[in-house]
């Protein structure tokens, strides 16, 4: 899956064109449906299921963060809004699928994501090290 490249079947387009356009273009195209596709469309929303869930549980602890940590409200808004921040380097990813293709910038989006979980769960004593 995605190891090598893709044969030109596998680029044939999923939508055929309308009637209209069949007229003035060569023949229809046949399309086909892969097994793979359905395989990466399952992994790109488990993948984003995953990083919903990290970045959406500090609303239900908030209470208990600003109690346990010492975290202000606005500090728990600004850990919050990191989700949305680190999606930031795109143009990093698109150029990573350009050159190394999907599967190596699935694997280095779900290295990054459980990377800064694991950071998230060490135990720092100092309060301005909790916050980053």
């Amino acid at each position: 899956m995605g190891a090598g490249p893709s044969t030109e079947s596998e680029r044939e387009p999923l939508l055929v064109p309308s009637h209209a356009e069949t007229i003035t273009n060569s023949a229809p195209v046949n399309s086909r449906v892969y097994g793979r596709r359905w395989l990466v469309l399952t992994l790109f929303s488990l993948l984003a299921l995953m990083q919903g869930m990290v970045w959406n549980f500090w609303g239900p602890i908030q209470n208990s963060a600003v109690h346990a940590f010492g975290f202000s409200k606005s500090d728990i808004a600004v850990l919050v809004l990191w989700g949305p921040v680190g999606f930031v380097p795109w143009l990093l990813f698109m150029w990573l699928m350009d050159k190394r293709g999907l599967r190596a910038s699935l694997l280095l989006s779900a290295f990054l994501m459980l990377l800064g979980a694991a950071l998230r769960s060490v135990p720092l004593t100092e309060q301005p090290l909790r916050r980053w």
